[in-house]
């Protein structure tokens, strides 16, 4: 990788770090024409599109990204969670079996274990696979909101909250994650902080119906307080 690419890839990031969407893509963009035979700007760009929920544009920067390099895990398994989320299952499952085969011990495998789990309800199961994989990725959004939605709907709120709020630090510009960590300050009561975290989430995807039906459960948690205090 040349030192030019490197750089304009390293800004991406920060950019993507920091929230700034804009940005980010246009540096993404720059370092797909800089690099015609590389899968990495690729990649970058199509895990970013997919998390702003751009998918079919996701798709094409995978891709391609899978066609310059058909043995990177990284790359599959990114393809089968933007073909899951275009409905094409039959892409995804091929998506994530190549990952699995290139890359049996990794992350995304024991993600993909784990969810594979939670779907058959096997909670526990479900667990321990996540915790393998934050193990080895303890920074990743995607592991970290797996376990934190598991760990929370089994119960365990203490030990979910800090991966639900982690996932969203890491990953400011996903409004799925914002969401999420909005509707768990909801349940806890903390209205400051859901207001300013379903903001911004509706900022990120204006037309998720599930972020209007969760700013109108918190307009209705303001309006009366002290009725849904009693109802907790």
């Amino acid at each position: 990788m040349s030192a030019e690419l490197e750089r304009v890839l390293e800004t991406g990031r920060l950019a993507e770090s920091e929230g700034n969407v804009r940005e980010a893509l246009v540096r993404y963009q720059a370092a797909v024409k800089l690099a015609a035979d590389d899968a990495r700007p690729r990649l970058r760009l199509g895990t970013l599109c997919h998390r702003i929920r751009d998918y079919t544009r996701a798709r094409e920067a995978l891709e391609e990204a899978s066609r310059i390099d058909p043995n990177d895990a990284e790359v599959a398994f990114r393809l089968g969670l933007t073909c899951d989320a275009l409905g094409d299952r039959e892409s995804a499952r091929a998506a994530y079996t190549r990952t699995m085969m290139l890359a049996p011990s990794s992350w995304q495998t024991w993600y993909l274990i784990g969810r594979d789990h939670r779907h058959l309800g096997h909670a526990e199961v479900a667990r321990l696979a996540y915790a393998r994989a934050l193990d080895m990725a303890p920074d990743e959004p995607e592991i970290l909101a797996e376990m934190g939605t598991l760990l929370w709907e089994t119960g365990r709120r203490d030990e979910a909250y800090p991966l639900l709020e982690h996932a969203v630090k890491r990953c400011p510009v996903d409004p799925g994650l914002a969401l999420q960590l909005g509707l768990a300050d909801l349940e806890r009561g903390d209205l400051t902080a859901a207001q300013r975290l379903l903001t911004g989430a509706k900022h990120l995807d204006p037309s998720d119906r599930r972020i209007d039906l969760a700013l109108q459960e918190l307009s209705l948690r303001k309006r009366n307080p002290r009725k849904h205090r009693r109802a907790a």
